[in-house]
Order: structure tokens, then C-alpha cells, then sequence
């Protein structure tokens, strides 16, 4: 049987240090686009066989048929601003020297879409529908932060 806690008056404060520790790994498709990435300075996305739509970030199995993806296919050209935000502040609140625009942007062609900074454009010119394109560090890591875009 479960106690439920009905009132806040019931909550107690428990302090000392919390020792939660966790690797990430990418996955088999993660990998791939990661490798890409790195090795061929691209940006792949997973191809279903059976119904053609293209994922990105890469998927194991098709979200519409449920169809395992093997094939990568690199995703080239400027992409759309879905979305973005203005950063002023770090993680840990303390003010950015210069604010940072971390911008979602979607391919043609490809369902998903990707979030890294937005390069070379003032805050107050960027617009949801703005194109861009992708500008991945001259000698790439491997990590997701060798991504960034950049007016088109």
C-alpha cells in the first residue's frame, strides 16, 4: 500500500550531498550522426526503407511505421528557424558577456529538427522562418557543441 502526501505541511527537507552519477551514450543511430559528424564534417539523418521519411535527430525505427532504419542519409543545405531563445544568463545565473541565440532549426525535406547557437546575426534580427545553415568547428569532436548555424 502507498502513503500519499496530501499536505505540504507533511514535506520534510532532507540535506547532505545526493551522489547521482550517469554516462549518456548516444545509441547505434546517435553514434552514426555523431561519427558523421566528426569524420565526414556532415549531418546525417536515419531513411525509413519502407515509407522514404528522413529523422533527425536519427532514429532507430521509423515514428510512422515502426520500420527499422539502417540508412543514413546526410542532410545538406540551410535549414528554418522553428523556434529560438534569447540567452542572457548561464546555467548557473550568472550574466553572459554578450547574449546567445540557441535556435531549433528544421531541414527541408526532414522531420525533427536540430538545436545549437545561432552565429553571426544580432538577437533583435533573428525571426522564426529566418534560414540558415549549418557550420559544423574545423576540427569537430564529435559532440553535439561542434554545431552551430549561421545566417544563410
Amino acid at each position: 500500500m502507498r502513503e500519499y502526501i496530501t499536505s505540504t505541511t507533511q514535506l520534510k527537507p532532507v540535506t547532505g550531498d545526493w551522489g547521482v552519477w550517469h554516462r549518456y551514450t548516444h545509441g547505434v543511430a546517435g553514434e552514426k550522426f555523431f561519427r558523421a559528424l566528426k569524420d565526414k564534417r556532415e549531418l546525417t539523418a536515419s531513411e525509413c526503407p519502407k515509407c522514404k521519411r528522413t529523422f533527425l535527430p536519427a532514429s532507430l525505427y521509423c515514428e510512422d511505421c515502426f520500420c527499422e532504419m539502417t540508412a543514413t542519409k546526410a542532410v545538406s543545405g540551410a535549414g528554418t528557424v522553428a523556434s529560438f531563445a534569447i540567452l542572457r544568463e548561464s546555467l548557473d545565473e550568472t550574466p553572459l558577456p554578450e547574449p546567445v541565440v540557441a535556435a531549433f532549426v528544421q531541414f527541408d525535406g526532414v522531420s525533427g529538427g536540430l538545436l545549437a547557437p545561432l552565429r553571426g546575426v544580432k538577437p533583435e534580427q533573428v525571426r522564426i522562418g529566418m534560414r540558415v545553415k549549418p557550420q559544423i568547428a574545423a576540427q569537430p569532436s564529435g559532440a553535439i557543441t561542434d554545431l552551430s548555424f549561421v545566417p544563410a
